[in-house]
């Protein structure tokens, strides 16, 4: 094997023992990349935030998605988005 190849293994070796995809990112970390346009969703904060805080009821919400979609980064975007807004997550 060519130490390129080899070396484009280390790398590949490298990428994947950076990034753990069974923990989700907390709220407001720096490598959280906003997929919104290409997910074709619309903004959590927004839209489910507001519900959630203008509503006089108590709600039960499903938010479905794919494997590894982002689902539990966002709902950490919003649980710590809501606590801020003087909300009690649970």
């Amino acid at each position: 094997m060519h130490a390129t190849s080899l070396q484009g293994f280390q790398l590949i070796d490298n990428l994947y023992n950076t990034f753990n995809p069974y923990a989700p990112l907390p709220a407001g970390d720096a490598a959280y990349v906003n997929c919104e346009e290409v997910r074709g969703d619309s903004d959590i904060l927004m839209d489910l935030g507001n519900q959630i805080k203008r509503s006089q009821h108590n709600g039960c919400y499903l938010y479905s998605g794919h494997r590894g979609a982002g689902k539990s980064i966002e709902l950490l975007r919003l649980q710590g988005h809501l606590t801020k807004e003087g909300c009690r997550v649970v």
